[in-house]
This record gives C-alpha cells, sequence and structure tokens, in this order.
C-alpha cells in the first residue's frame, strides 16, 4: 500500500512537471514565431492539461476520501461515474483548439457556422446521455472508470484522426515558419504516441497501480510531445527576420509596397488580426482591409498563409 501510494505521488508530480513544460514549450515557441495558430496551440494545451489534472487526479483524489467516509455502494458509484462528467467542457474546447489548429496552420479557416455545429452536436449528445442515465434508460456500468477510459479513447482516437487530415491530405500551404518537409514527420511521431497511449489506456488495469501509472505518464507526455517537436523544427520568425534582414525593403520596393502598407505586411506576419492591427496602428478597421486587399493585388496573393510564404522566400533569398 505504501509503495502503491508513492509511486501516485511521484506520478502526480512528475504529470504536473510535462504540463507545465508542454505549456511553456509552447508559450515560448508563440512568443519567438508570433503566429496566432500558436496561440490555439497554447489554449489547446491549457484545456487539455486542466481536464487531465480535474479528470484524473481529481477523480483519485476523491475515490481516496470515499475510502476514508461511508458512503453506500450506489452513491460511490454514481460520484466515480458522474464527478469526471464535469470536465468535459475543458476536454471539448481542447479537441475543437486541436482541430482548429490543424486546419487554421495548413491555410485553412473555420467557418462560424461549423464552430457552431461543433459545440452545438456537444451539448446535444451530453444532453441525450445525461437523460438517459437519469432517467434509467441506460444502466450504470459495473466499472464506471475503465466505461469513462474506453470512451475517451475511442472519441479521442477519432478527433486526432480528423486532426491528421490536413497534414497529410491537404494542398494548400503550411505556415511558413515551420519547415514544410519535416512538418508531417512530426505529426506522425505525435500521432504514434497517440496511439500508444490510447492502447495503455485501454488495458490499465491489467498489472494493476503499474499499469495505470504509467499509462498516466504517457498520456501527459505525449500530450506535451506535439509543441515539443514543433519547437525542435521551427524556423525563425517572420517578423524577426523582416526586422533584421534588409531584404524587406527590396520586397517593398519590387512590390511597390507604401510605407503603410509596409506596416501592415508585418503585422499580418506576426498573426495580428485585422482588428488588432487597426488599434496598433491607429486606423480603423475599414482601412486596414483596404490596405489588405491592396497588398493582396500586388503580391498576387490570397490570403494571409500565402502572404507570410511569400515574404519569407525573398527573406530568405528563395
Amino acid at each position: 500500500m505504501l509503495i502503491e501510494n508513492l509511486s501516485y505521488l511521484v506520478t502526480f508530480i512528475a504529470t504536473t512537471g510535462i504540463a507545465v513544460t508542454g505549456t511553456l514549450v509552447t508559450y515560448q515557441l508563440l512568443r519567438e514565431q508570433k503566429t496566432a495558430v500558436l496561440q490555439i496551440l497554447l489554449y489547446q494545451q491549457i484545456f487539455l492539461f486542466c481536464f487531465f489534472i480535474y479528470g484524473i487526479w481529481g477523480n483519485l483524489g476523491l475515490r481516496q476520501i470515499m475510502t476514508d467516509v461511508y458512503m453506500s455502494n450506489e452513491l460511490i458509484e454514481k460520484l466515480a461515474f458522474f464527478v469526471p462528467l464535469l470536465g468535459i467542457p475543458f476536454l471539448v474546447v481542447s479537441w475543437f483548439m486541436l482541430l482548429k489548429f490543424a486546419f487554421s496552420i495548413n491555410g485553412y479557416n473555420a467557418s462560424k457556422k461549423w464552430v457552431y455545429f461543433y459545440f452545438a452536436s456537444f451539448i446535444v449528445l451530453l444532453s441525450i446521455f445525461a437523460f438517459l442515465f437519469q432517467n434509467n434508460f441506460l444502466p450504470s456500468p459495473a466499472k464506471p472508470d475503465t466505461f469513462l477510459i474506453k470512451i475517451f479513447v475511442i472519441v479521442n482516437l477519432f478527433f486526432h484522426l480528423l486532426f491528421s487530415y490536413p497534414f497529410f491530405r491537404s494542398k494548400k500551404e503550411t505556415m511558413r515558419g515551420f519547415k514544410k518537409e519535416e512538418l508531417p514527420k512530426c505529426i506522425l511521431i505525435y500521432l504514434t504516441s497517440v496511439g500508444l497511449y490510447s492502447m495503455m489506456l485501454w488495458f490499465h488495469d491489467i498489472f494493476g497501480f503499474v499499469s495505470i501509472v504509467s499509462s498516466i505518464l504517457m498520456l501527459f507526455a505525449a500530450s506535451a510531445l506535439l509543441p515539443v517537436c514543433l519547437r525542435l523544427m521551427a524556423c525563425p520568425s517572420v517578423e524577426n527576420t523582416a526586422d533584421s534582414d534588409k531584404s524587406f525593403h527590396l520586397f517593398c520596393t519590387d512590390f511597390e509596397i507604401s510605407k503603410r502598407e509596409a506596416e501592415i505586411i508585418r503585422e499580418i506576419c506576426s498573426g495580428k488580426t485585422n482588428k488588432a492591427i487597426a488599434e496598433k496602428l491607429f486606423i480603423t478597421l475599414q482601412t486596414v482591409k483596404d490596405h489588405t486587399h491592396r497588398i493582396y493585388t500586388k503580391t498576387r496573393v490570397k490570403s494571409r498563409v500565402q502572404l507570410a510564404n511569400l515574404v519569407m522566400e525573398r527573406l530568405n533569398g528563395n
């Protein structure tokens, strides 16, 4: 019993460190690259680790409390089943951010209709699920922890399948801040780790607490692997290169870019939205849109991603 408690304590400390490391690496990458897509990844890491810490360690802590307080078996089963479900909003947002990151980094923009459909679908499904259980149309599982873990594994694999699609099937351009030829390799490593921890979670109780702590460690480590891989393969940021390289001036000269348009290009390459650019440059939102349209016309591009890629190509002499 002492060894088991010590194992859980060490695992808790280790997983907390992994969560902090993954979040800090993403934040450092965001500060270096200054692209909005990395802000999406930062939010994904925060929401995901919040769910893990609450859903895993909160549930284990609750079970420890329940062993010291007299409760009926029926009440213990209901608490063990429904308490982890309270953390689902964190997980739902995390999955959304993961998909948004994957499609954004490959040049896609999520429409508002898709966002509404995603969250509305989860609300409807969770409402139906809760109604069926509360009215005993579905019996409470004999092993609620195992049931919830397997549901998580199945749904999580489904969302990671969607996550992988734009990296391996899309023909759109990738954000220039990353090595395009190495990005699929990074994603493949991450997806392999997801498959590994999914298998470990599915059979988490085979060897008692040893397999439990091992699967928890793997779950946290694999989740932090994505920003670590991106950090290792990231190129110098567009903004920093533009500030230090005189080639940006030649770029503006070749495309007849005005001084104000050059300022807007720098802000676009740093990942700022039109609204943020307008606030920083003290101009109206419509003025930003007008300048952006003229920039697109002069450079013959159709999107922010294409513009950032074009600027980086010229700065790198490609």
